[in-house]
């Protein structure tokens, strides 16, 4: 996922319109440093894919200062800060090309993942895209839920146990994933139909479920955004979209979260946990 998530219009914002947004959100004082520095691990969801304002840095990773992360230790000056998150990553790629780069130290660990570990951008492309039928968007959806059963639990151990040697003591916090499509939306809803987005919603709502068991087990945190996300998955309408919908353009923003939706979204629930 997420995604994750998949080769595929939002409707076009601004750079502009999404940092005068921005803008509007509520002042908070800043918050002292985090001791032993902070560093960010995980998937596109947590590089800030969709969110725009991409550090040219890193490359492919598309890592946004937009990303909850980076908002994070914004908030916090004077924390050293790691950002390791990239677009595509699964808990493997975690593994063998995040975790050796995390500091000696470090006091603080977020990571988001497993979307990729599910196939989720196959799953959107079976489901979300028009044209599709249902005998093939259940075909993915149940080649996902055989992953997210069989595979993932064993892989999310593996990750968690690597990062626990990996920064022994520090503070963990796994983040689970937003409900992405609005299920019965007031207007007309071209991405996938009813029953689609229902069992796709019902498909992330089992993978959350899983990681909050896999962390709470391995004495991490957990943090949950599908509350701060209700009612902004795609075809929202009036509520305001914090999940881009198909992106012609720039196809691997895809079913992302949005500046709004990393900065009313993931970081409250990020931030209710790490205060």
């Amino acid at each position: 996922m997420m995604p994750l998530l998949a080769r595929l219009p939002r409707r076009p914002v601004t750079a502009a319109l999404a940092a005068a947004a921005l803008l509007l959100l509520p002042a908070a004082a800043p918050a002292a440093a985090a001791p032993g520095g902070y560093a960010a691990l995980g998937d596109s969801y947590a590089a800030g894919v969709a969110a725009g304002a991409y550090d040219a840095a890193s490359g492919d990773c598309h890592r946004s200062s937009r990303a909850y992360p980076a908002l994070w230790a914004a908030a916090h000056p004077g924390t050293a800060f790691t950002d390791l998150a990239c677009n595509g990553a699964d808990t493997q790629q975690v593994l063998d090309r995040q975790l050796p780069h995390l500091p000696a130290g470090t006091g603080t660990v977020t990571l988001t993942v497993g979307g990729n570990d599910l196939d989720f951008e196959d799953a959107v492309l079976a489901c979300l895209q028009p044209l599709t039928t249902e005998d093939r968007c259940n075909r993915a959806l149940d080649h996902s839920a055989e992953l997210l059963h069989d595979q993932l639990p064993g892989r999310l151990d593996r990750l968690l146990d690597a990062v626990d040697r990996a920064a022994p003591g520090a503070r963990v916090l796994v983040t689970g994933y937003p409900d992405l499509l609005t299920e019965h939306p007031a207007g007309a809803c071209w991405t996938g139909t009813d029953s689609r987005r229902a069992r796709f919603n019902r498909l992330t709502d089992e993978t959350d479920d899983l990681i909050r068991r896999q962390a709470t087990a391995h004495g991490a945190q957990f943090a949950d955004p599908r509350p701060a996300f209700a009612g902004h998955g795609v075809c929202a309408g009036s509520n305001g979209e914090w999940i881009t919908g198909i992106v012609l353009l720039n196809p691997w923003e895809s079913f992302h979260p949005t500046a709004d939706g990393q900065a009313r979204g993931y970081l409250p629930a990020v931030r209710a946990v790490l205060a």
